[in-house]
């Protein structure tokens, strides 16, 4: 696997590319662990700038588990995974691929355009977190907000 990272590289674009399966497999490498242990090693790596979802860590580790790269094993109501020697081989090959992937989030989180797209991001899980609670007057002065904040941005 090949990585190849442009500037604007989004972190779903990097993780649809295969990336999820070297920072999960390198995550567990380092102990057995199960999914929330996973997304918590993956984000001190990041320094908390990335923090992977469920959607992301659960099906990689089956990927893992179903290719013999990890095996799960049942310990108080968890599955906690432990890398095979397969799933060694295949981070040692993948070793270049897996340290270009940290070393563009490492340099990524220090431009000054990640704190505008943290910012949004973070924007963006605010009001999908809200939105279910959110009366149709509230959902419309969001609506307005953001529209207004899109035209301001627009004209800079």
């Amino acid at each position: 696997m090949s990585v190849s990272l442009q500037p604007f590289t989004t972190l779903k674009q990097l993780m649809k590319r295969g990336s999820a399966r070297l920072l999960v497999l390198s995550a567990v490498s380092s102990r057995p662990m199960h999914g929330y242990d996973v997304a918590r090693e993956i984000s001190t790596t990041f320094d908390g700038t990335y923090v992977p979802r469920s959607g992301v860590i659960y099906p990689t580790l089956q990927w893992l588990e179903d290719n013999g790269y990890v095996s799960g094993s049942r310990q108080e109501d968890k599955t906690v995974y432990t890398i095979t020697d397969a799933g060694k081989k295949y981070l040692k090959q993948h070793e270049a691929s897996l340290e270009e992937i940290v070393r563009y989030m490492q340099r990524r989180k220090t431009e000054p355009e990640f704190s505008i797209l943290k910012s949004a991001s973070r924007l963006q899980r605010t009001i999908v977190a809200k939105l279910p609670g959110m009366s149709k007057e509230d959902k419309a002065r969001i609506a307005k907000i953001l529209d207004e904040a899109n035209d301001k941005v627009s004209k800079m």
